[in-house]
C-alpha cells in the first residue's frame, strides 16, 4: 500500500521529553500548516510561558487549567477546547492534581 501525506505512524513520532514536567510526541504535516501532538503534562515544575500559538486540543486522562488575561478554564478527559491564535488569547497551562494530563492537541498559527 503506498505511503499517504496524511498518515504519520506511531513509530515515527516518539515520545520524548521536552522538560522534566512535558513529554510529547509530534507529527507534523509539510504544506497544511499543521502539527498534531500526543502530550503528557506531569504536576509541579516551574509555570509555563505564555503562549500565543493556536491550539485545538482533546483531554484524554487527568485534568489541567488555561488561565488566560482575563479567565481561567478547567478541563478533564472528554473535554475539547479551541484556543485561536494571537496575543488577545495567550494562554498558561497546568496540571490540576496529582495525576499527568494527557491529551492531543492540533497546532496552527
Amino acid at each position: 500500500m503506498a505511503e499517504s501525506p496524511y498518515l504519520v505512524r506511531a513509530a515515527d513520532a516518539p515520545l520524548t521529553t521536552h522538560s522534566p514536567t512535558l513529554k510529547v510526541a509530534e507529527a507534523t504535516f509539510p504544506g497544511f500548516g499543521i502539527a498534531l501532538r500526543y502530550q503528557e503534562r506531569a504536576p509541579g515544575g516551574p509555570p509555563s510561558d505564555w503562549c500565543e500559538t493556536g491550539h485545538s486540543i482533546f483531554i484524554l486522562s487527568g485534568r489541567i487549567r488555561y488561565e488566560f488575561p482575563d479567565h481561567a478554564v478547567e478541563a478533564g478527559p472528554g473535554d475539547m477546547l479551541h484556543i485561536p491564535a494571537g496575543h488577545a488569547h495567550r494562554h498558561k497551562p497546568s496540571v490540576i492534581g496529582d495525576e499527568p494530563v494527557r491529551y492531543v492537541l492540533t497546532e496552527f498559527g
